[in-house]
């Protein structure tokens, strides 16, 4: 088996840290996952949609940091990678249709 390669001195620190709070392989991002506890206010749905973007991207590097490491598998690393690149495409269609619908809206003939 190869050994894992050593971390850089001025970002090991940083990568300890962020391998000891990354959530285990495996676990769920929470991706689409909206809760009831905001249901009703349009603000707090899209502020937990944003919330699992967030969490998602966070996912992907823990698990990318914890593949680099050698303590995950490089699977799991391109899994999360995906399902954040997933979730950062459709946060983008999302905007850009309220985008055009503002548009439409605002072109409208009153």
């Amino acid at each position: 088996m190869i050994p894992a390669i050593p971390p850089i001195p001025s970002i090991g620190t940083s990568i300890a840290q962020g391998i000891a709070q990354a959530p285990s392989v495996g676990a769920t991002s929470g991706v689409g996952a909206v809760g009831a506890s905001g249901a009703g206010s349009f603000q707090n749905i899209l502020g937990q949609a944003i919330d699992a973007l967030n969490g998602a991207t966070n996912n992907a590097t823990n698990v990318s940091l914890q593949a680099a490491a050698g303590t995950a598998s490089v699977a799991d690393a391109t899994i999360a990678s995906t399902e954040a690149d997933l979730a950062t495409q459709l946060a983008s269609a999302v905007t850009s249709k309220a985008v055009s619908a503002l548009n439409t809206i605002m072109n409208m003939p009153m």
